[in-house]
Order: C-alpha cells, then structure tokens, then sequence
C-alpha cells in the first residue's frame, strides 16, 4: 500500500474564511470554529501527492496555514531516547543516554519540541517508563511518557537524525549546577532558555504547551461517539487508520508522540 501524503494545519493561521474551510474540511462552523483556535498542529487530509498539494491550496486560499508532508517523514523520525542526565560546558550540550554519552556542539541547528500538559491534569500510564527505556523500547518509551513533560531536542549527528528527549520525572539535574532549580518546571524553563541563548541556530515548537493530551481511539470502548471530533482529529478511527497505513508501529501513538514528529516534520520543509 502506498504511503499517504498528508496536509497539516500549521497554526497559528490568518484571518480564515471559516464558511469556505468548513465546506472544504466536511465539517459544520464550530467544529471548523475548533480547528482553527486549536494552537498545534492537526493531520486535515490524507491522499496522493497530488491531490493533497490542490487540497493545501485550497485550504490555504481560506486563511488556514498548512503545510504537505509525506506521511513516510512521520514515520521515520526516531523514537523518543530519555536522557539521565545533562550538563553544559564551555561549547555545547552533553547527554547521557543509557548506552551513550552524546554532546551537541552549540554551532548546531536544534529543533526543540516541547509538550507540557496544563496544570492541574493528572494521567499515569500503565508501561513502566524506566523498564521502557532500560529495553530501548521506542514505542513503549512513547507510551509510558504519554501523560508527561517532555523535551525533545532533535540535531544531526554524524550525517544521520537523532532524538534525545528530556524527561524531567526520568532526569537527574543534580549535574546542571545553577541551571537547577526548585522544581523539574522551572529547571525545564531553565534549560530552555539556557538552549535559546547558547544554540546559534535553536528553534522552539512549544505549541503543545498547556494542550491536554487526548485520549487514543480504542474500539468497542464504551460510550465513545466515533463522531465527536470528526475527521483526523487525534482520537478518531480515521485517524488511527491512516497512522496505520503509514507505519503499524503509529497506529496507536499517543497524542505528544505524533505532535512531536508533525513539529519536526513541518520544520523539515521550512513552514514549522
């Protein structure tokens, strides 16, 4: 089966015709009204090549920003690795991963990625993240950090993409010095700007900031109205059936794993 091209939406977006986009989306005024305040980025279409490029043209035309991604970009981005622990040093970044040490140099282009759920929200998943990591299981990695704050810091190494992750429940920050702080958020908000000021060419996506995780589609799941968020909105079985067609290992992604490699992949064709 051929691997779908999708359309993202690319928020924020313009002024939008929202009669027009409703019309072309399939969708009545409030659930397009929904579309277009969500702040992160969402699948819209999912078709040929050519037929996706008309459609993000058409889309585009009514105010929406997006953007056409082959859906094979979603699938090849690496799966989150946790770090242990941090430090930085007079030119870049170290890591340390269960198997490696890794160091970013501050010259290199860094995309951030960075999911955060809105105070108060409280969700634990059922996969043990250290057990996950300590197997080097991507996807189970994926599914046991689905409800936390996270960092994903993505950068070329030795002429091949790499992910590391920083996850404060699973990071020692002891190694970071001042940078440490009273709590993981504010060491996390640390880190950051400690990235924004020493990275030459660092770039942050913090649309997923305060976004409320969704729940996974889940069949035969009681009470769940297939129609409630219509079209590829995360949680829906259309979506679930073209996360599949692209990857069976995307099928069932949390919602923080998909934004994060959309965000990548929109960065990768210059409209993230």
């Amino acid at each position: 089966m051929e691997i779908p091209t999708l359309v993202l939406s690319d928020p924020p977006h313009g002024i939008v015709d929202v009669s027009t986009a409703a019309e072309l989306l399939g969708l009545d005024l409030a659930g397009t009204r929904l579309k277009v305040k969500f702040p992160a980025p969402e699948v819209l279409s999912s078709s040929e090549a050519d037929e996706a490029v008309q459609f993000a043209k058409e889309l585009g035309a009514t105010g929406l920003n997006v953007a056409v991604v082959d859906g094979a970009k979603l699938a090849n981005v690496p799966w989150p690795s946790p770090v242990s622990s941090l430090a930085f040093d007079a030119d870049g970044l170290t890591a340390s991963l269960p198997d490696e040490d890794v160091h970013i140099s501050f010259g290199q282009r860094i995309l951030g990625v960075y999911c955060k759920p809105p105070a108060g929200f409280a969700m634990e998943s059922s996969v043990s993240a250290p057990d996950a990591v300590a197997r080097g299981d991507g996807p189970a990695i994926a599914e046991a950090i689905q409800w936390m704050s996270n960092l994903d810091l993505y950068f070329m190494d030795a002429g091949r993409q790499r992910r590391i992750s920083i996850v404060p429940k699973l990071a020692d920050f002891s190694s970071l010095g001042e940078l440490r702080r009273t709590t993981p958020a504010e060491t996390m908000r640390a880190i950051i700007g400690e990235c924004e000021r020493c990275f030459r060419k660092f770039e942050l996506d913090a649309r997923l900031v305060d976004v409320r995780p969704r729940a996974r589609f889940v069949m035969g799941e009681a009470g769940f109205n297939p129609d409630l968020r219509k079209r590829y909105s995360f949680g829906t079985l259309l979506l679930c059936h073209i996360l599949d067609s692209i990857s069976e290992e995307l099928r069932d992604v949390p919602q923080y794993e998909l934004g994060s490699r959309m965000a990548h992949a929109l960065s990768e064709t210059g409209s993230g």
